[in-house]
C-alpha cells in the first residue's frame, strides 16, 4: 500500500504532480516534445484499453505523466487516477492483486470514469490474462486503461487475446521523432504535403519550395546528429554532443533487453559487430550464417534474433514486395536498418566500424515513409511496408510504399550530381517515383527529385 501511495502522490496532494521526476525533466528540457498526436488518439471521454508500443527511452512514461497532469488540471478527482509501473512486479497474479488493492482503497462511484496507467506491462509474463480477468469480473468497467511496453511481440500477442474487451481502445505506436516533429518542437512551422501534392508540383514550384525553406538545412544537420529520441536531442542542444552517460543509458537498455528475452547478451553484441557491413544491403537468412560464422551457427537462430530486434524497436527489417500482386515475399532477400541515430552510434561503438552517411539517410527516409498512422503490430518487422524491390536483372529500388491503390518507389541518391541512369530502372518499371538527393531538386516527367532535408520537412507521412 505504501508503494501505491508513493507512485500516486496526487492522491494526497494534486499539486505534487508538478514535482514528479518525469514532469520536472520535461519542464527543464531545452527541447520539449509534446506528443499531441497521442493525446488526440486517446480522448478522455472514450473508455477502453489502449496500448502504446515503442522503444525504451522514447518518452512513453513522460507521456503518461503529462496525461495525468492534464486530467488533474481538468478537475478529475485524484483518486480516480491510478499509475503503476511493472518493472518490479513478480508475476501476473501480483498485478491482479495490485489492481484489486487500488479498487478496494477507492470504491467505485456511479457515473465516474477511472483512468488507469500501467507502465512497461510487457515486463510481466502473460499479462493479458490478468487484464482479461479484471475485465471479465467487471472491475475495469467504465475505465480508460493505457498500457505501455517496449516489446511489440508481447503487446501484439497479448492484445490479440482481448477480443471484444477493448472498448474504444486501440493499439498505438510512439516512435522517434520525424524531422517535421523535430521542427515543430522548436517552434518552426513548415507547410506539410502529401505525396500527391509533391507529384503535382512543377519544377518551378519545386524550386520556389526549395528557396522558401532553405533555412532548414542547418536544422537538418542537427537532426542528422541527434535522430529522433527527445532525450538525446535535448542533450545535444545543451552540450553540442551526445555524452557518454546518455549513450550508456541506451546501450544498457538494448543489451539488457536482449539478455532478458534471448538469454544471451554476447550473441547480440556479435550481431552488432557485423551490422555495419550489412546495413542497407540485401541479404538472406542463409547468407548471414557465413557472415556470423563462429558466432551464430543456426539460420533459425539468426532469424529469431533479427525478428526480436525488430519487435523491440531496435532494428527496422524491410522485405521484398511483389509489385504485380502488391504482397510481401518473405523468402526473398531482406534489408535492415537501425531505428535511429543513437542506435547507429551504439552499433559503431561496439563494432569499431562506421555506418556511412548514405545508409543513415536511407534509415531516416524509411522512418519518414512509415509516418505515425500505422499500428505496426509486428514492431519494426515491416511485413506491411514500407518494402523494397529488386529485379533478376539487377535493378533495385531502395523503398516502395503503398499509397491508396498505388505503389510509390523511392530511391535515395545522397549526392548532387544525379544522372538519368540513376533512376532509369525505377522510371521504366514504376513510371513514376521520388529521388531523395543531397541538395539537387528537379523534375523529369513523373520523377521528382527532392533534397532529403526538404522531403523530410514537408512530407506529412503515409498515414
Amino acid at each position: 500500500m505504501d508503494e501505491l501511495y508513493i507512485m500516486n502522490p496526487w492522491w494526497r496532494d494534486p499539486e505534487i504532480i508538478n514535482t514528479d521526476r518525469h514532469i520536472s525533466m520535461f519542464e527543464n528540457s531545452t527541447f520539449k516534445y509534446f506528443p499531441e498526436n497521442l493525446f488526440k488518439k486517446i480522448p478522455l471521454n472514450k473508455p477502453g484499453i489502449y496500448t502504446i508500443r515503442g522503444p525504451r527511452q522514447v518518452g512513453k512514461t513522460t507521456f503518461l505523466k503529462l496525461y495525468i497532469r492534464k486530467l488533474l488540471r481538468d478537475g478529475v478527482k485524484p483518486s480516480n487516477i491510478f499509475f503503476f509501473t511493472c518493472d518490479a512486479v513478480k508475476d501476473r497474479f501480483e498485478l491482479i492483486e495490485t489492481m484489486k488493492a487500488y479498487f478496494q482503497i477507492f470504491e467505485r462511484k456511479a457515473g465516474e470514469t477511472r483512468y488507469l496507467f500501467i507502465d512497461e506491462i510487457t515486463a510481466v509474463e502473460d499479462w493479458q490474462k490478468s487484464i482479461k480477468y479484471l475485465v471479465d469480473i467487471g472491475l475495469l468497467e467504465n475505465s480508460l486503461l493505457i498500457l505501455t511496453g517496449s516489446s511489440a511481440f508481447d503487446l501484439k500477442r497479448s492484445s490479440e487475446r482481448l477480443p471484444g474487451r477493448k472498448g474504444y481502445g486501440e493499439d498505438l505506436v510512439y516512435l522517434p521523432l520525424t524531422f517535421g516533429e523535430f521542427l515543430e518542437s522548436l517552434g518552426i512551422s513548415v507547410e506539410r504535403m502529401s505525396v500527391d501534392d509533391i507529384f503535382l508540383k512543377s519544377e518551378e514550384e519545386l524550386r520556389i519550395l526549395y528557396l522558401k525553406n532553405s533555412f532548414l538545412k542547418e536544422y537538418f544537420v542537427k537532426y542528422l546528429n541527434t535522430g529522433g529520441f527527445p532525450k538525446v536531442i535535448d542533450v545535444f542542444l545543451k552540450e553540442g554532443k551526445i555524452d557518454e552517460i546518455t549513450k550508456g543509458v541506451f546501450r544498457d537498455f538494448i543489451l539488457g533487453d536482449a539478455e532478458k528475452y534471448l538469454g544471451s547478451r554476447i550473441k547480440v553484441i556479435e550481431i552488432f559487430k557485423k551490422l555495419p557491413d550489412i546495413v542497407g544491403q540485401r541479404f538472406s537468412w542463409n547468407s548471414l550464417v557465413d557472415i556470423f560464422s563462429g558466432a551464430i551457427e543456426s539460420v533459425d537462430t539468426i532469424q529469431k534474433y533479427f525478428e526480436y530486434l525488430g519487435y523491440s524497436f531496435i532494428l527496422m527489417n524491410v522485405f521484398f514486395v511483389d509489385i504485380s500482386r502488391k504482397t510481401v515475399r518473405l523468402k526473398k532477400q531482406k534489408k535492415t536498418y537501425p531505428i535511429d541515430r543513437v542506435v547507429v552510434d551504439i552499433i559503431e561503438e561496439i563494432s569499431g566500424k562506421q555506418i556511412k552517411l548514405p545508409q543513415i539517410v536511407e534509415m531516416l527516409t524509411l522512418r519518414h515513409l512509415m509516418g505515425n498512422g500505422k499500428t505496426l503490430p509486428n514492431g519494426m518487422n515491416l511485413y506491411d511496408g514500407p518494402f523494397f524491390w529488386y529485379s533478376d536483372r539487377g535493378n533495385e529500388v531502395d523503398f516502395v510504399f503503398e499509397h491508396g491503390d498505388s505503389l510509390i518507389p523511392v530511391e535515395i541518391n545522397f549526392q548532387n550530381n544525379i544522372h538519368r541512369s540513376d533512376y532509369a530502372g525505377m522510371k521504366k518499371v514504376f513510371k513514376k517515383g521520388i529521388v531523395i538527393t543531397q541538395d539537387a531538386i528537379f523534375r523529369d516527367e513523373n520523377i521528382v527529385a527532392v533534397p532529403a532535408w526538404l522531403f523530410f520537412a514537408v512530407f506529412e507521412g503515409n498515414e
